[in-house]
This record gives C-alpha cells, sequence and structure tokens, in this order.
C-alpha cells in the first residue's frame, strides 16, 4: 500500500483520474439551484475542480469560468471532456488556498472537495477577492442513495475503510467533520437532491470505487483484486445484465465569508 505524504494527493495518481469518468452524475436540479441562487453570472470560481463536473456545465450560464485544481491530470481529464474547451472556461492547476483570482467570483463553488482544504487558510484568501455579494456553495455526496444493496455495502464498508485507513467506518461522523467548513460561513440554506435512476456496470462500479482517495489503486496495492471480487460477489444478486440501478443523494450548503 502506497500511503501520499498529503491528504487527497492520490487524485494525482493516474489510476485514480482515468476511473473518475465513472462517478454518477449529479442530479440535475443541483444546476438549476447554483444558477438560482448566483447572485449574478459574471464569473464563477470551482475549486478543487476535478474534472469539471460543476463547472463544464455552468460555463455555458457564466461570462467567465475559473476551474482550480491542484491535480494537473484531473484538468487534463477535465479539457477532454464535454465543454472541457469552451473559451470562457480557465483552468489553473494550483491550491485554492493559494492562488491569487484578478476577478471577483459572483459564486464559489465546492464540489466533494471542501473537506481536503485548510479551511482557515481558504476563507481568508477567498474574502480577499470574492464579490461583495458573492456565494459560496458546497456539493456532497455522489454515492447510491439507499439502493437494495446498503445492507450488504455498509458491511463491506465497515470492514474495508478500517483495512485501508485505520479508522473505524462512520458515515455520519464522516459529514459531520466534513462540515467544519461551516464555522467559516453565514448560512443561507441547504437542501437536497435525488438524481434520476443512474444504470451502471458492476464492473464500472468497480471502476468508480478506485476513483476515491480511500479505494485508490496506489493505497490497495495487492489487495485491489480481492476487493474487486468481494464487489463483484455483493452485486451480483442486484444486477441484470451485469448492470445495476441506482438513484444518487446530493447535498447543497450555501451561504456567504463571515466577516
Amino acid at each position: 500500500m502506497v500511503e501520499h505524504a498529503r491528504a487527497g494527493a492520490s487524485f494525482e495518481d493516474a489510476d485514480v483520474v482515468s476511473n473518475y469518468r465513472y462517478r454518477p452524475p449529479y442530479p440535475e436540479a443541483i444546476y438549476e439551484k447554483l444558477l438560482a441562487i448566483a447572485p449574478k453570472r459574471g464569473c464563477l470560481l470551482d475549486i478543487g475542480c476535478g474534472p469539471g463536473k460543476v463547472s463544464r456545465p455552468l460555463s455555458r450560464h457564466f461570462d467567465k469560468v475559473i476551474a482550480v485544481d491542484p491535480s494537473r491530470n484531473m484538468i487534463e481529464l477535465g479539457q477532454s471532456l464535454e465543454d472541457g474547451r469552451a473559451r470562457n472556461l480557465h483552468w489553473i492547476v494550483g491550491f485554492a488556498e493559494d492562488i491569487d483570482i484578478p476577478d471577483r467570483p459572483d459564486l464559489i463553488v465546492a464540489a466533494a472537495s471542501i473537506h481536503w482544504m485548510d479551511h482557515g487558510r481558504l476563507f481568508s484568501r477567498l474574502k480577499t477577492y470574492a464579490a461583495a455579494d458573492h456565494k459560496v456553495a458546497v456539493i456532497s455526496g455522489d454515492a447510491p442513495f439507499q439502493p437494495a444493496w446498503e445492507a450488504d455495502w455498509h458491511s463491506f464498508l465497515a470492514r474495508w475503510v478500517p483495512a485501508m485507513t485505520g479508522k473505524a467506518f462512520d458515515p455520519v461522523g464522516k459529514e459531520e467533520s466534513w462540515s467544519a467548513y461551516k464555522a467559516f460561513l453565514d448560512i443561507d440554506g441547504s437542501e437536497n437532491f435525488l438524481s434520476a435512476p443512474f444504470e451502471q456496470s458492476v464492473e464500472d462500479f468497480i471502476r468508480c470505487q478506485h476513483s476515491r482517495d480511500t479505494f485508490a489503486p496506489s493505497r490497495l496495492g495487492d489487495r485491489m483484486k480481492a476487493f474487486d471480487a468481494e464487489i463483484r460477489e455483493i452485486l451480483a444478486p442486484y444486477a441484470s445484465a451485469g448492470k445495476i440501478s441506482f438513484t444518487v443523494k446530493t447535498k447543497l450548503v450555501w451561504g456567504s465569508i463571515r466577516s
């Protein structure tokens, strides 16, 4: 098993990046809500953008979109996908805590990324250039929501998460720890969104797991074959023609940076 020097550094691994395309899409209503809460549509800043799941589609609605991520491989993947080369979409390789943005973003989005950042440094930096009436939106959740195999899946995670991280599997505690950023925001609201049913092959579902830091190929090492085989065994009773179907629950929290 490979230990990365920095939390989240696995997202620079070519194997993790190549598997990222197998993550389920966010519910379409998320994008509509982001547009609704944006005070203006001049500039969108997407921090920890990955391959641009937010910045690419929203490039059609903002004058300028700036997408920032420390992983060059993630950005290269994003540039190869739909709208990845939009003229108004500007990619930056770097850490959101360190970059300087000459524009004044109206909407700042962090999707599945805020928990990797140093919140004190991040919000202090963002405050220096965010528009006065800005909004910050945090998106979390792209895993199956209450699938038919949930009990078996939680048992699986209860074995594998401690094996890979040394910490117990605790989805509630994990969500609470990831919410530490709220101390830096004046929260306007939060909302949960459910996707339409999403169909995916079992093999692509397994690939999706390898896009996650905990189960990155570099972490699993020689355990990867056993890990994959166990998932296949769990999902086999629920698959039809090698495919499973599930919905995704995604949470959106929004507000402004506290003065």
